[in-house]
């Protein structure tokens, strides 16, 4: 499933950060304010991936202490959107 799809009610996806197909990283909204960094494996076909709630895919939120590493070791990756790393990383330096 393409992770930009995957937008349960209480994370709605901003942005994809990482995504080479199998896994992905992304920034959005926790319960409609808060902003965190979420992950998630996308599965392929008619499966949902991982992890998922009732056979609905969903993101596994990352701590927010972690979110400004992770983001910082998700440059220069391949399949890695650099140019919205660095905007989300100058969102959550302000």
């Amino acid at each position: 499933m393409k992770p930009e799809n995957v937008n349960p009610s209480n994370f709605k996806v901003e942005s994809v950060l990482f995504d080479n197909e199998e896994f992905s990283i992304a920034y959005g909204k926790w319960e409609g304010n808060i902003f965190s960094i979420a992950m998630r494996w996308n599965g392929e076909g008619d499966d949902p991936g991982y992890p998922k709630l009732f056979s609905n895919p969903v993101w596994f939120l990352i701590d927010n202490d972690l979110k400004i590493p992770i983001l910082k070791s998700l440059l220069q990756l391949d399949n890695a959107n650099n140019e919205l790393i660095i905007k989300t990383l100058e969102n959550e330096l302000k």
